[in-house]
């Protein structure tokens, strides 16, 4: 049997590549390949159903590599004589990293290093947008596609206490972000954004921020700037939450808001518009091509200007239906079940002659 194995650094259920690369796993199964999942640092919950990375067979037919940080794990697969699939998921630039974490910055150096030496040994490239595909095209990738990411949008039944909870605070426009507290997401343009809208527009509006932690300096900086600007009150961390509590923000928010300096495709945006979100976001990097005509793109972040359209957002009814129409058509777009089929006519393809 044809074997199509994976490489990812690291393999979670709670992590995006993790879960691509699983749900990537079922898709190559289904088309009658032999197809198993290597890497170096794997969950515990997935130890008996993933391998160590050395365990690699030297006779895979087949081999992708899941691009999305620097690792040894990498080396492990272009070294290898199978036919080569790199899967980018965008790696964010050093520049917004640096200062913040040594050691992220160094593995986002060298997963850019990897990226550009890579060229010359890689078959073919997949890519999770066009944004991520202009990147790889321009170190002199060929045969690359662009097929969004694999993802399960939140469908949970939302969470009765945090909904209730959510409810019984709101006063002004619920304005949220979901995303891991990094310097690449701004959320300190966020909070210079809403408070804006408090001052200029005499709405009582409240930010909620909802994702894990991750550079520690960087969390510091925001909650220093959140203080600085008299904003204690109307910023809420929720940090980590289970589906359930997740799917109940997105359902008592009023709009959901990016400002990222840097995004490969940016899962959160969808999600919003699924829920009947409306959505406005920063046209920067691939965030402008995820949201399509599902939202409302800004070409600056000015605090003034995200503030306007916040407060065109939260008091024209007729716009935020248009937006959450809108939203939900385009979240259609990159539901899972199109995505697989896209995936499975692309691997049918690619290797029908294997």
């Amino acid at each position: 049997m044809t074997s199509v194995h994976q490489l990812v650094p690291t393999i979670s259920p709670r992590d995006a590549v993790g879960n691509h690369t699983l749900a990537l796993r079922e898709v190559i199964r289904e088309l009658g390949f032999d197809s198993e999942i290597f890497s170096m640092f794997r969950h515990p919950d997935l130890m008996s159903d993933t391998h160590y990375v050395d365990q690699l067979p030297p006779d895979a037919d087949v081999v992708i590599y899941q691009l999305s940080i620097g690792s040894p794990v990498a080396e492990r697969w272009a070294q290898h004589r199978a036919l080569k699939i790199a899967n980018y998921h965008n790696i964010t630039p050093i520049s917004l990293v640096g200062k913040w974490d040594g050691l992220l910055a160094a593995e986002v150096q060298l997963g850019r290093d990897q990226m550009a030496r890579y060229a010359k040994h890689c078959d073919h490239a997949i890519c999770d947008s066009d944004f991520n595909k202009s990147e790889l095209e321009e170190l002199g990738y060929t045969s690359t596609e662009t097929i969004p990411v694999l993802f399960d949008v939140a469908n949970a039944t939302p969470d009765p206490s945090t909904l209730a909870k959510l409810e019984r605070d709101r006063r002004g426009t619920q304005v949220l972000f979901v995303g891991r507290v990094a310097p690449n997401k701004a959320h300190h343009d966020l909070v210079a954004a809403v408070r804006t809208l408090r001052e200029l527009h005499d709405d009582d509006a409240h930010l909620h921020f909802v994702g894990t932690d991750g550079p520690p300096g960087y969390r510091e900086a925001v909650e220093t700037i959140v203080t600085h600007a008299g904003m204690r009150d109307h910023v809420t961390f929720h940090g980590s939450v289970s589906q359930e509590e997740l799917v109940a923000h997105y359902l008592s928010a009023d709009v959901f808001c990016c400002l990222s300096d840097h995004e490969g495709f940016c899962v959160p945006v969808i999600e919003a518009m699924h829920h009947g979100l409306p959505v406005v976001s920063f046209d920067c990097t691939a965030v402008g091509e995820t949201v399509g005509d599902g939202g409302l793109l800004l070409r600056d972040k000015n605090p003034l200007i995200v503030a306007s359209a916040l407060h065109r957002v939260g008091s024209d009814l007729d716009l935020a239906q248009r937006l959450r129409a809108a939203g939900r058509e385009r979240a259609n777009f990159f539901d899972r079940k199109v995505t697989q089929d896209r995936f499975s006519k692309y691997f049918s393809a690619l290797l029908r002659s294997l």
